[in-house]
């Protein structure tokens, strides 16, 4: 009986290994994102956003599926969408990135955008706190009604610098914090370099200068 060399081993076990690799994958291709999970929430796009405000209160995530703190969001407004809230409040959403258009109609600066609609549409207000689930259900369960009313004409107000930097990714502050340590850093051991250097000639012109001395 033939034994199997070490290459024909190592073959089938990497052959194994994609076979249970494609199980795997095969076992998960439906199940989607997270942040593309349906639960509780109301879909919405231009087909029925109009209907969906005039049967109630609403609030609205205005999303797009890239964005990092929509994905970080996630969790929380899909239990949200769970909650029984005060007033018959429902829970939606809409795509930005496929709902170009009613990103501009409600004055949409940015994703993710959190509107609560009232009186049909007549009324919204901008839910500008943080995004956890304790804070949503605090603003939903009462603290709207003394939240200024949101006007979707209203240019954007500007970003501060603070607000830019919080938005950037980590990877992008990692290297302007890297750069702002490092260039002082590098100027100044240029600087040192040089001094050092400057040091060393002064030494080999008095060594030079105290040869000529015992020569003369």
């Amino acid at each position: 009986m033939l034994l199997p060399s070490s290459s024909a081993l190592l073959f089938l076990l990497a052959l194994q290994q994609l076979e249970i690799a494609a199980e795997n994958a095969a076992a998960t291709a439906g199940t989607p994102p997270l942040e593309e999970r349906k639960h509780g929430l109301i879909e919405l796009d231009a087909s029925n956003i109009d209907q969906a405000l005039q049967e109630g209160p609403i609030f609205v995530k205005f999303f797009a599926p890239w964005c990092k703190h929509c994905k970080d969001m996630a969790k929380d407004f899909h239990s949200l969408s769970k909650e029984q809230l005060a007033d018959g409040i429902r829970v939606g959403r809409v795509d930005g990135t496929k709902n170009q258009a009613l990103g501009k109609r409600f004055g949409i600066p940015g994703f993710p955008s959190l509107l609560l609609f009232t009186e049909q549409g007549k009324e919204i207000r901008s839910y500008t706190g943080d995004r956890s689930l304790k804070s949503m259900l605090a603003f939903l369960n009462g603290g709207w009604k003394t939240t200024p009313l949101h006007d979707p004409k209203k240019p954007p107000r500007k970003k501060s610098l603070g607000e830019e930097m919080h938005g950037l990714p980590w990877t992008v502050k990692a290297v302007g914090l890297l750069f702002i340590i490092g260039l002082p850093l590098s100027i100044f051991a240029a600087c040192y370099d040089v001094y050092i250097e400057n040091k060393r000639k002064e030494q080999r012109r008095a060594e030079r200068k105290a040869e000529a001395g015992k020569t003369d």
